[in-house]
């Protein structure tokens, strides 16, 4: 589904053209070896932290082949079952996201959805892809077991603001580190 900041609802417009390539993208990752390692890690420190989500970020750099050069950065984020994620935008970047394991519901702008898996069967891509535009509310609510997702974002992880809707605060999720 493609959402955009100007009515924060589904837009009618057809899916991004790149969304071939990024589900390519979210496969190859998948098929890595060290993603299930890297989930099982992200488990462990979900479990000793009060947050509703962790994450890890993937070098877009050995995907860069195969990913739109609009993609500056990837994630992998693991979301707290029976947790709301917490409502809140990015300013400052597009997220294509894709859940490749539980289930849950999605409030993105106005709109509320059951989420589709990466590998549900018989679903189109814009039905599997939730692509949020800039400054778009947001916030997933897993159901009875922790939500793995594969998010994409338009700027470079040190760079990827968050902003809470209820209370403002800001946060970038990734330090920079000096060169």
């Amino acid at each position: 589904m493609v959402y955009d900041e100007s009515t924060a609802n589904t837009k009618t417009m057809a899916a991004p053209e790149y969304l071939p390539a990024l589900s390519e993208a979210v496969a190859r990752i998948i098929a890595e070896p060290n993603t299930r390692a890297l989930i099982g890690a992200l488990r462990e420190e979900l479990k000793q932290t009060p947050e509703p989500f962790v994450w890890a970020t993937l070098d877009p750099e050995t995907m860069r082949g195969h990913l739109p050069d609009r993609i500056k950065s990837c994630w992998i984020f693991l979301l707290k079952k029976d947790t709301p994620s917490g409502c809140h935008y990015h300013p400052n970047s597009i997220q294509h996201m894709a859940m490749i394991e539980g289930e849950g519901t999605a409030k993105i702008g106005s709109s509320t959805s059951e989420m589709k898996r990466f590998d549900a069967a018989n679903f189109s891509l814009p039905d599997i892809w939730y692509v949020i535009d800039e400054g778009v509310p947001h916030e997933f609510f897993p159901r009875r077991s922790d939500m793995v997702v594969i998010s994409f974002h338009t700027c470079a992880a040190n760079e990827l603001e968050e902003v809470s809707c209820a209370s403002g605060a800001a946060r970038i999720y990734e330090p920079a580190y000096p060169d």
